[in-house]
């Protein structure tokens, strides 16, 4: 029944057309200590759910070895291969005071035993140790394969100095950064396999004689501690920053719904007054799941024949606007027990059309609408044309003589018209004809008998 509720709400939401906003969040609904914690969907694009402070630069501490393992199992071929811990590497770690598996220099363990430590007891002599092998014999050359790793995942707001995670100024990410990089370190599952182990043993090696039982550093998988324990978690890694801050990154499902939470910089605190410090990275994790399992739902918000806005429409005799609709149904993700007026589709002007020219065709994409609940965005969508504009011919030609006369090349040629054609036209037909006329009219007809009187007269 269960796989039955995942598959159906798989379904739903990959025929859903949704287009996630990555500014969802309902984060005033819940409380926490935290100073930094986001919280996605992973059923979807990835819906926030809560988000606060999510791209401020912090130490991610052993978060970083979420990175170096996806490294390692996506360059290495064998598992089984035996690794020498060399010296240097183990070295490295001297006066740190730092989590270690007590690997030795000389040790031989195979590269599944390493990522095991590394993940589950969160190992900085493992992450030094595998970093080199992977690197070929150069730590460095594996740093930089983590930072074109982030990088090539969009992950901008990340950088790492070493593959452990201890403190330097120039190693940091953000907690948006970490929650794409986790989900996709999840979707291997030799990855999901071992950030799911609880325990783990080293059987004796040439430098043990005896076998080592790693206990994880992940407390809500400990039935044992009830302040932690949560029975939907399904992975996570610990980390401990330079401020001796708590980090914590996990995903957990239930009901068929899956969640991706990353929290850093978690303080340690009495909070439940009894006399004992709480690792509030878990506490908080677990106030959060609990919170968004029982309040969150997908649920349809729009549908196609949701009226939303409408837009004028020139040159048609037929309507002059058209309704605006929601292009598909659309799903999210919002608090239960909500009504519909909690929910509202808010249009975006910039990206809507003011008006626009028929003929206009059902479905034609003339803008777009966010929906909301409480002032917050839970998805976008396009909006499109409810029903056909037919075109007025009359209209159209009128309207292409009206631009016509509006173009700048009907100005110049109009103003050549009138500054040159003109002018010459009224010389050539008025002027020139006028003075030919004038001087016809000068001209006296002489009579031949007047001639001849004249010159009798003259002798």
């Amino acid at each position: 029944m269960k796989k039955f509720i995942i598959f159906v709400i798989s379904v739903i939401i990959l025929f859903s057309s949704l287009s996630f906003s990555s500014n969802a969040a309902f984060t005033s609904a819940v409380d926490i200590d935290s100073n930094i914690a986001y919280l996605i969907s992973l059923d979807d694009d990835g819906t926030v759910i809560y988000d606060k402070n999510s791209t401020l630069k912090a130490e991610p501490a052993s978060l970083t070895k979420i990175v170096t393992a996806i490294l390692v199992i996506e360059n290495c071929s064998d598992y089984e291969a035996v690794v020498t811990a060399p010296s240097y590497a183990i070295r490295l770690l001297d006066g740190t005071n730092s989590s270690t598996a007590g690997i030795l220099v000389g040790e031989q363990l195979t590269v599944r035993q390493l990522l095991y430590c590394l993940l589950v007891y969160s190992a900085n002599d493992a992450a030094n140790v595998l970093a080199d092998y992977i690197g070929g014999g150069n730590i460095d050359t594996f740093i930089g394969m983590m930072n074109d790793f982030v990088l090539k995942l969009g992950c901008t707001d990340t950088h790492f100095t070493n593959a452990h995670g201890l403190f330097d100024e120039n190693h940091y990410s953000t907690a948006k950064d970490l929650a794409v990089i986790y989900r996709y370190c999840l979707e291997n599952s030799f990855f999901s396999e071992i950030a799911s182990t609880s325990y783990y043993k080293i059987e004796p090696t040439n430098k043990y004689t005896q076998t080592r039982h790693l206990n994880s550093t992940n407390k809500m998988f400990s039935p044992g501690i009830s302040d932690y324990y949560y029975k939907y978690l399904k992975n996570g890694k610990t980390g401990t920053n330079n401020s001796w801050n708590r980090c914590f990154i996990s995903s957990a499902s239930k009901d068929g719904y899956s969640y991706l939470c990353v929290i850093l910089d978690a303080p340690m605190y009495d909070a439940d007054n009894d006399g004992v410090d709480e690792n509030m990275s878990f506490m908080d994790t677990k106030t959060l799941y609990n919170w968004t399992f029982e309040h969150i739902r997908l649920r349809t918000v729009a549908n196609t024949s949701t009226y939303v806005t409408e837009v004028s429409v020139n040159l048609s005799n037929e309507y002059d606007y058209v309704s605006l609709v929601p292009a598909n149904e659309v799903n999210a993700l919002v608090p239960t027990g909500v009504d519909e007026r909690g929910v509202y589709i808010e249009v975006l002007t910039e990206l809507t059309a003011s008006s626009v020219n028929a003929p206009v065709k059902k479905g034609d994409v003339l803008g777009k609408a966010v929906i909301k609940y409480a002032d917050e965005v839970v998805a976008e969508v396009d909006l499109v044309a409810a029903f056909d504009v037919s075109l007025s011919t009359l209209k159209y030609i009128g309207n292409l003589i009206l631009t016509l006369m509006k173009s700048t090349a009907f100005k110049i040629v109009l103003a050549f018209v009138v500054v040159i054609v003109l002018p010459a036209c009224i010389m050539l037909f008025v002027v020139i004809p006028s003075k030919r006329r004038k001087k016809k009219s000068q001209i006296r007809i002489v009579n031949v008998n007047d001639i001849e009187n004249n010159k009798k007269r003259k002798k």
